[in-house]
């Protein structure tokens, strides 16, 4: 690697106070990488980090990041840290890579595991286990699937494809829990339909809690070979599992979480991402039904997630790697795609946990009169010293944390406040 003054510079797209950012803004800057951050006009959440060099404000459409670009000098890496970002970016891989090297794979590859529908599809055809899942065609393939569905004992979700129209308009995320009457089940999907053009896909939810959950986080190489390979389990927080399922993106309590070693998981996640020819960062996420203990496949997220700081605390530093796969890439003159040096996949610890204290301690609050609840926060503090990343503390980098708090105090306050208010509106008049 060339000497730190010469290294490109590194385009963060969608920085915010989200934790995947602050661990990729660290793990970049303390490497020496000069780091420029671009967020979104109406960022919620800022970011804020010794190692952020500039933020600058550009929206996610091609024609913003193209002109923010066409600014840059030294063509540097270009990685993005949300969706939007993400698919913008995807699909337009060739026009920013006359100003810059990015590091997402191209549209054609990134569909195949944002897409449930085919990512499922090609996990099948491989040997890899997935959910039951149903894409009706039209009206009447959807009035004759209702009927065979056991709406009475299995849960259902509703899933568009990112980039497109959001499954659930009220919160505009793509996973919608499904009703489990049959009548407002349809008629969901029919108001999905008018929205999106054809049906949305329906996923039977796995049976399980946190505990059963895996995630494996890699970094793939060029030959779709991954370099950085590891396993975390969500440990599980009460209020994520208690009966039901709760949260449409629930890998597990993903507040905390800790690394495992699951060579099943893994050697299933390499797999896939070589039959869907992807290369870069993705962390594919696995369950393991209660029912069976078979792994299932849930869904894949081809960035970086919430506790990308965990592989700094195991010595494997993903978005550092990240920009040294692409880096040295360039410097070799962009050889063969199918020529790889990179070494094998390194060994990690296990046991190494990441907290989201804020978030942890904000559900332990909601639920404090919760027996259960008290007895896990109990068990948090006897294995503290197994903590050794945290979303967002860091003693080399405080002004993350002191935002972060100060932000989510501000949100804490406010919801309670309009709590009150309801609470005050719907009183009964006094007599």
């Amino acid at each position: 690697m060339p000497d730190s003054i010469e290294r490109p510079a590194v385009v963060l797209l969608g920085v915010s106070g989200h934790p995947r950012a602050i661990a990729a803004i660290r793990s970049l800057g303390r490497a020496g990488i000069r780091v420029i951050g671009v967020e979104r006009e109406d960022v919620l959440q800022r970011a804020f980090s010794r190692y952020l060099h500039n933020r600058v404000r550009a929206n996610p459409t091609a024609e913003a990041l193209l002109a923010f670009l066409e600014r840059q000098s030294g063509r540097p890496i270009v990685m993005a840290l949300d969706d939007d970002y993400l698919i913008t970016a995807s699909k337009h891989v060739d026009s920013l890579a006359r100003w810059g090297v990015p590091t997402m794979p191209r549209w054609e590859h990134l569909t195949r595991v944002i897409d449930h529908a085919m990512l499922y599809r090609i996990a099948r055809e491989i040997g890899i286990d997935t959910p039951a899942f149903f894409k009706p065609d039209d009206e009447a393939a959807l009035r004759a699937l209702v009927p065979t569905l056991d709406l009475g004992r299995r849960e259902y979700l509703l899933k568009t494809v990112p980039g497109t129209v959001p499954a659930e308009a009220r919160n505009g995320r793509y996973t919608k829990i499904a009703s489990g009457d049959a009548g407002r089940f349809e008629a969901e999907c029919r108001e999905i339909a008018a929205r999106l053009g054809e049906f949305p896909l329906i996923a039977e939810i796995v049976p399980g809690d946190a505990t059963h959950c895996i995630g494996v986080c890699m970094l793939v190489d060029h030959d779709h070979t991954p370099v950085i390979a590891y396993a975390m389990k969500r440990l599980q927080l009460f209020t994520y599992s208690r009966g039901g399922f709760v949260h449409p993106y629930e890998l597990g309590a993903n507040v905390y979480c800790e690394s495992v070693h699951d060579n099943e998981a893994i050697d299933a996640a390499t797999r896939l991402v070589r039959a869907t020819g992807y290369v870069g960062v993705i962390t594919v996420e696995f369950r393991r039904d209660s029912r069976t203990g078979r792994l299932m496949l849930l869904k894949a997220d081809p960035r970086f997630v919430r506790a990308t700081s965990l592989s700094t605390a195991l010595g494997l530093d993903l978005p550092t790697a990240l920009y040294r796969l692409f880096v040295e890439r360039v410097d070799a003159g962009a050889e063969s795609e199918s020529a790889s040096t990179a070494p094998a996949c390194p060994a990690y610890r296990e046991g190494v946990a990441w907290l989201w204290a804020t978030m942890y301690l904000e559900n332990f609050w909601d639920n404090r009169d919760n027996r259960a609840v008290r007895r896990e926060l109990l068990t948090l503090v006897r294995n503290a010293y197994r903590v050794k990343s945290l979303a967002h503390v860091s003693l080399r980098d405080p002004l993350p944390g002191v935002m972060h708090v100060q932000w989510r105090a501000g949100v804490w306050l406010a919801d309670r406040a309009r709590g009150l208010v309801r609470r005050l509106r719907n009183r009964s008049p006094s007599r």
